[in-house]
C-alpha cells in the first residue's frame, strides 16, 4: 500500500504544480497578499498601508516580504508540500495521502495564500522535540498570522508566537502610533467573525464537513471518529487529539469564514489521528478521498495548460477568468500600457484588487491631499472629460490634471 499511497502523493502534487505555474486568480491574493508584497517592494517599507483598503497590511506580514523577493505561488505550493511531508512524520504515508489530497489544500496549492505556510511551521514546532526549535517554528508561526499566537500556547504552555509579531507591531507604532494596528481603527475586521451571521458561524463545525465550499469533505471526520472509538493509534496519536481538540476551539472561537483555511493546522492533526485506522474499508475511503482530490483539483486546474503550453497568451486567460464584476481590475486590451506615462499618475476609485496595476498609482484610500494626479481611473461616472472606457471590465478613465 506504501508504494500506492506514494504515487497518489506524486500524482496530486503534479496536478498542484499545474496551477502554481499558472497566472495567479485567488481573491484575496489579488486584494492584498500580492499587492501588498508589491507596495512593499516598490515602497522599501514594510509599514502599513493607510486607509482601508489594505488594513490587513497591519497584521503579521512575513509571507507578504517573502513574495516581494520571491516566485509567490510557487512558495506556497512549496509549503503545500513540506506541510505533507510534516504529516507524513507525524502519522505516516496513509495520514499525508488524507491530508495533501484534500481539495482544500489542493486549492490553496495553486494560490499566494498564506495558509499552508502558517501550518507547516504549527506542524514543525509539534513534531520537534527540542524546545528551543519550538520556540523558533511559533515565532515564524506568529510573523505570519496572529492565530498563532493562542496556538503556541497550546503546543507549549507559553505565547511563544508573539516573538514573531512583536517586530510587526513595533513597526506599526512607529508608522501609526498604533501597535495593534488595524484594530482600533474603524478599519479593523471585527465583522469577519459573524462574516454569514452568527448561526452560519455556529454551524461550522458540521459545513467544515459537509458544505462543499469548504473543499474538504466528510471522509477525515468519518476516520477520525472510528480512530476515537477502537485502539488502532498509537499512544502518540492520543497526544495529537488531545492538541487536534484543543485547535478546533481556537479555530471555532475564530472569524466565522466561508472557507476552511484557517482549520488547515486543525484538519492535518484530524489526518494523523485518522489515518490510524487499520481496515478494508478505512483504505477505500482514503483511496475515495485522494481520487476525488485529485481528479477534482485536475478538473479546477486544466484551464491553466493552454496558458502553460504556449496555446493562450496569459492576456487572453486573464480577460477570460478574472472576475471584473467582483473587483479584479487587469488591461485587458492593452490601452494603460500604452498611454500611461510612467510621468503619469492615476488616481484610482472603487476597484477592489489592484495586483494586476502596471502603472504609477495611488488608491483613493491612501491619497495624500496635495498629490498630483493625470488621470483618475474609477467604475463610476465624473464631471471630468472621459477619455476611455472598457465594456469587459466597466471601467473608465478620465483627465485630471488636478490635485487631491
Amino acid at each position: 500500500m506504501k508504494k500506492l499511497w506514494l504515487g497518489l502523493l506524486v500524482i496530486q502534487a503534479l496536478v498542484n504544480l499545474v496551477g502554481a505555474l499558472g497566472p495567479e486568480l485567488g481573491f484575496d491574493a489579488l486584494w492584498y497578499h500580492l499587492t501588498e508584497a508589491k507596495l512593499f517592494r516598490h515602497t522599501g517599507s514594510v509599514a502599513p498601508i493607510p486607509g482601508n483598503l489594505f488594513y490587513w497590511s497591519g497584521f503579521p506580514r512575513l509571507m507578504e516580504i517573502i513574495y516581494a523577493l520571491t516566485p509567490a505561488k510557487l512558495v506556497h505550493f512549496g509549503f503545500g508540500l513540506s506541510s505533507a511531508w510534516m504529516v507524513y512524520r507525524l502519522g505516516g504515508v496513509a495520514a499525508a495521502v488524507l491530508f495533501y489530497s484534500t481539495l482544500l489544500v489542493g486549492w490553496l496549492s495553486t494560490t499566494a495564500y498564506v495558509d499552508l505556510s502558517l501550518t507547516f511551521f504549527i506542524l514543525a514546532a509539534i513534531a520537534t522535540r527540542r524546545y528551543w526549535r519550538k520556540i523558533i517554528w511559533l515565532a515564524l508561526a506568529g510573523a505570519t498570522k496572529l492565530t498563532a499566537i493562542p496556538i503556541s500556547f497550546i503546543i507549549t504552555g507559553f505565547p511563544w508566537a508573539m516573538l514573531g509579531a512583536i517586530p510587526f507591531w513595533l513597526i506599526n507604532w512607529r508608522s501609526t502610533g498604533n501597535p495593534f494596528y488595524p484594530f482600533g481603527t474603524p478599519a479593523a475586521p471585527v465583522g469577519e467573525w459573524f462574516y454569514g451571521g452568527f448561526w452560519f458561524w455556529l454551524s461550522r463545525p458540521v459545513r467544515l464537513f459537509f458544505d462543499p465550499a469548504f473543499r474538504v469533505g466528510p471522509i477525515i471526520l468519518i476516520l477520525y471518529l472510528l480512530s476515537s472509538t477502537k485502539r488502532y493509534s498509537a499512544g502518540a496519536s492520543s497526544a495529537y487529539t488531545l492538541v487536534a481538540s484543543s485547535l478546533f476551539l481556537v479555530w471555532f472561537l475564530g472569524p466565522g469564514t466561508d472557507t476552511g483555511r484557517f482549520a488547515l493546522p486543525l484538519l492535518a492533526l484530524l489526518s494523523v489521528s485518522a489515518a490510524g485506522v487499520k481496515s478494508r474499508i478505512a483504505t477505500t475511503l482514503i483511496l475515495i478521498h485522494a481520487l476525488i482530490g485529485i481528479f477534482g483539483r485536475s478538473y479546477a486546474n486544466a484551464k491553466y495548460l493552454p496558458v502553460l503550453l504556449g496555446q493562450q497568451p496569459q492576456s487572453a486567460f486573464l480577460t477570460q477568468h478574472l472576475n471584473f464584476d467582483f473587483g479584479d481590475f487587469y488591461d485587458t486590451d492593452g490601452w494603460f500600457k500604452q498611454n500611461i506615462k510612467p510621468t503619469d499618475k492615476v488616481l484610482v476609485y472603487d476597484i477592489h484588487n489592484l495586483y494586476y496595476v502596471d502603472f504609477p498609482f495611488d488608491h483613493e484610500s491612501w491619497a495624500k491631499p496635495g498629490t498630483y494626479y493625470t488621470h483618475i481611473l474609477s467604475h463610476h461616472s465624473k464631471s471630468l472629460p472621459l477619455i476611455y472606457t472598457n465594456s469587459t471590465t466597466g471601467v473608465k478613465v478620465y483627465l485630471c490634471y488636478c490635485y487631491y
